[in-house]
């Protein structure tokens, strides 16, 4: 843990603290930094960088070794040994489980099917009583953010409990709000297991525009059918609200890039849309945002097709692209 990296000798006082004792201070990084998260996260990328992506995944001191045949498992475990081993790292032995199929990283069940959301949180979500001030709402919307990934249009769906949340907006619990949280508590009951791509597969994306909020689906093709990998949503706010139907198309690819922007780099992008997005941002004479959208969209291998059946039914909510 954070207790084998050695502190720099001259920031060593820095850390001192008072006992009954005497005053003290650590000679090893203690928890509580400011950015012991991120010197960890440093060390650790760099002990295990011929691992991490292929076999491993590390975030901080959560550590999971992955393996697509389990005869490959063994070997993938002496690998990651032997490189902690190298440089002399420790592992607490109650800390560690071995060959599992199912597993919890980072609050989501990995499996064999893909990256399944923990059923605690959305039996909390569904068991939650009808939220009766601002406080319960924000406690509300704080658990739908931490499973938005697994649900179509989110922000869409909650727009009723956002509005809840304006400074002004006075409390009032309407059949609208109960219709709302109806919805998303079916949704989340049914959530779907979100599929991981191989290296260098083409993603497709699907795009999505209502009046007040836009929300994208990342779709893989693969031979058993179409299998969703995240959801995007975004409720629009100010001026966003009075975009032309076309800018809330090009908002909603900006704001699914920037959300998604580890996939948009590691592999080549398809959106399909029946908008002309692709002659809108490529116009010679563009200004503003659009030109603002169009460069940052210039780092990745986007490309533009005509919209295609949607036919798994996760994935019913996309297929209009523009709703009311």
């Amino acid at each position: 843990g954070y207790n084998q990296i050695p502190m720099a000798v001259a920031d060593r006082e820095k850390t001192a603290f008072m006992t009954e004792s005497g005053n003290y201070y650590y000679n090893v990084m203690p928890f509580g930094l400011k950015n012991a998260g991120a010197t960890y996260q440093r060390m650790m990328n760099k002990l295990f960088r011929g691992q991490i992506g292929d076999m491993l995944e590390v975030y901080k001191d959560d550590m999971i070794v992955k393996s697509p045949e389990e005869n490959d498992h063994v070997e993938h475990l002496r690998k990651v040994f032997e490189q902690a081993r190298k440089y002399n790292m420790r592992f607490n032995p109650e800390k560690c489980t071995f060959g599992v199929r199912v597993g919890i990283f980072l609050g989501f069940y990995l499996t064999e099917r893909g990256i399944e959301a923990n059923p605690d949180k959305f039996r909390a979500f569904a068991e939650f009583p009808t939220p009766s001030d601002k406080k319960s709402i924000q406690t509300l919307n704080g658990m739908l953010t931490s499973l938005s990934r697994f649900v179509a249009k989110s922000a869409q769906h909650a727009l009723p409990l956002f509005k809840l949340l304006k400074k002004n907006a006075i409390f009032e619990w309407s059949n609208e709000c109960e219709q709302a949280l109806q919805h998303l508590q079916k949704a989340l009951s049914e959530l779907p297991v979100l599929s991981r791509p191989n290296d260098e597969e083409v993603l497709y994306l699907y795009l999505s525009v209502a009046s007040e909020a836009v929300s994208a689906a990342l779709v893989r093709e693969t031979n058993e059918g179409q299998k969703p990998m995240y959801f995007t949503s975004k409720a629009l706010q100010g001026p966003e609200l009075r975009y032309q139907q076309i800018e809330k198309i090009a908002l909603s690819l900006i704001y699914a890039a920037r959300r998604l922007r580890h996939y948009f780099l590691a592999h080549t992008i398809v959106v399909r849309t029946d908008q002309p997005i692709k002659s809108l941002l490529g116009r010679p004479d563009m200004a503003g945002r659009m030109l603002k959208w169009s460069l940052k969209l210039l780092e990745f291998d986007i490309h533009y097709e005509s919209r295609k059946a949607l036919k798994a039914q996760v994935l019913a909510d996309f297929v209009a692209e523009m709703t009311s």
